[in-house]
């Protein structure tokens, strides 16, 4: 997801500069910690978790389709599409549970 994770990132920190908030302002308001907000702009280049970003959004008051409605998609890999096509066929009672298998893949 290289492309679209820096895309992700650069465009909470344009809403967060429109807010006119510093970083430590956005963690207080999104209730996370400053260093999880910093730690995605430092080298350890931390990618925001499902839960960030939906904290995140709340702080902004935008939906999380909101924040990613204008980012630049042509960057996905062909099994990042394949996986978003995959989720789609997922019943909406088991994207959660799709979403948990996931992230037990991470480590």
């Amino acid at each position: 997801m290289g492309a679209c994770i820096l895309d992700i990132k650069e465009k909470i920190n344009k809403l967060r500069k429109a807010k006119g908030w510093t970083k430590c302002e956005l963690a207080r308001k999104a209730g996370i910690t400053p260093n999880t907000v910093y730690n995605w702009y430092n080298k350890n280049n931390s990618i925001p978790d499902r839960e960030s970003i939906e904290n995140v959004c709340a702080a902004f008051k935008i939906t999380v389709a909101e924040l990613y409605a204008d980012i630049e998609t042509n960057n996905f890999t062909e099994q990042e599409i394949r996986l978003l096509e995959l989720f789609k066929k997922i019943p909406d009672n088991k994207k959660d549970k799709a979403l948990s298998a996931l992230e037990l893949l991470i480590d």
